[in-house]
């Protein structure tokens, strides 16, 4: 049996209720992206709260746990219909964002990128192009098509890389590195 729309509204708070109209495909279509993130916050909360609520409840009408009221809990029906409200309406958000997210990439990508992979591959010889890496604290060249080479003359700098210290250091030392590059441009 489907309840009708006033019945469901009827359980929510005013502003619970606009988050969940404002998830109709609708209404969707007129958030940003930013929009989308602060309300899949929101709905991700009250779901939990709700879910939270829920078990609660179902544990004090078990007497598995003391009323948290003066009135022992009788059953969490409506209490677990609003959750399941705000999983739909997260699960709402969550799609157009993702689905913003991927126009956005696929326009940057475009833009990025004149040529083709096709293009590129002519361009080199049939061959991937050399990726850059990081080497102990400074970029070098590395063939992607010999990785066991490329280990041999670095001496071990690709284990060191995995280390989280060493990444804060060079991240720190690279950021020293740009800021007096833009005060010597400035002289």
């Amino acid at each position: 049996m489907r309840t009708l729309p006033s019945k469901r509204m009827s359980l929510l708070t005013e502003r619970e209720a606009q988050l969940v109209l404002s998830s109709a495909p609708r209404n969707l279509a007129e958030l940003t992206p930013r929009e989308l993130r602060g309300r899949i916050l929101r709905a991700r909360r009250l779901m939990e709260k709700y879910q939270d609520a829920a078990q609660r409840q179902r544990r004090e009408a078990l007497r598995k746990e003391q009323p948290s009221r003066s009135r022992r809990a009788e059953g969490n029906r409506n209490t677990l219909q609003k959750a399941e409200y705000f999983a739909l309406t997260l699960e709402r958000f969550e799609k157009r964002l993702a689905l913003l997210e991927r126009k956005a990439q696929v326009r940057t990508r475009a833009a990025s990128s004149p040529t083709s992979r096709r293009a590129t591959r002519a361009a080199t010889g049939g061959r991937k192009p050399a990726r850059r890496t990081r080497a102990a604290g400074r970029t070098a060249k590395a063939s992607v098509a010999s990785p066991r080479a490329s280990r041999q003359k670095q001496g071990g700098a690709v284990k060191q890389e995995r280390f989280a210290s060493l990444k804060r250091q060079a991240h720190a030392s690279g950021r020293g590195r740009r800021t007096q590059a833009q005060r010597d441009a400035r002289r």
